[in-house]
């Protein structure tokens, strides 16, 4: 009975001592092969670091000097497809244990070697959020220039000076979009056979604004759907 109170008691010491760090994914479902980062929040260890004597200073800011949040991040590559989980990661520091959340992701299959396609993913987050994820090679000989191609994006897409936007048609009044990152390529080849292409990749978060209306994505949500592409509305609740 006594070493049963002894791990109780040392099961609550542990988990009154241990703080929680968030993991975070810079892909939401990384591609085989795709590198990508896992990156941990690291403002509870900068708390904990810099614990100076208020009396003799104020801290105004944990941020880095760039104004962004402090983490820590790793580069990792994907070896297979499928679900994925990492975490918990546990470990002490200056007499604090710490402990990160579980992150569960899926590894999505690497795309064919051709130099023309359109591959478009629903990437759930929860019952109100999903991912869309757009991956795109076009034949260099088809692109027009770099300030002004025709890749694919979504309608409402924000600017520069803007986090997010709400989608402006009519079908899409239950939506906000919020561009997640993009990214392009040129000049590449497959295989040594010449076929050079451009390739596009662009994250978008839709989200919806009111749970108890459906949502579905129509083709009037993207720009520049090619005429070949045979597009497939995207249910999203």
């Amino acid at each position: 009975m006594k070493s049963i109170f002894l791990f109780i008691a040392l099961f609550f010491s542990i988990s009154c001592y241990s703080q929680t760090l968030e993991l975070d994914l810079s892909l939401p479902q990384p591609r085989l092969g795709q590198s990508f980062y896992l990156t941990v929040s690291s403002d509870t260890l900068s708390k904990q670091i810099f614990n100076f004597a208020p009396d003799k200073f104020k801290v105004n800011s944990y941020l880095a000097l760039s104004g962004e949040q402090t983490s820590f991040s790793v580069q990792l590559q994907a070896l297979k497809i499928g679900q994925n989980e990492i975490g918990p990661l546990t470990f002490n520091f200056n007499g604090h244990t710490y402990k990160t959340n579980v992150i569960k992701f899926t590894v999505a299959d690497s795309l064919p070697h051709v130099n023309k396609g359109i591959w478009i993913r629903k990437v759930p987050i929860n019952d109100t959020t999903v991912y869309i994820m757009i991956d795109q090679r076009i034949p260099i000989h088809n692109r027009i220039t770099r300030k002004n191609d025709n890749s694919i994006s979504m309608s409402g897409e924000v600017n520069d000076n803007q986090k997010e936007a709400e989608l402006k048609s009519e079908d899409m009044e239950n939506a906000k979009i919020e561009n997640w990152g993009s990214s392009s390529e040129t000049g590449l080849d497959i295989a040594g056979s010449g076929s050079s292409y451009a390739s596009f990749y662009k994250c978008y978060k839709v989200t919806i604004i009111q749970k108890s209306k459906p949502l579905i994505l129509e083709k009037q949500a993207f720009d520049n759907l090619p005429d070949y592409y045979q597009f497939q509305n995207i249910k999203i609740n």
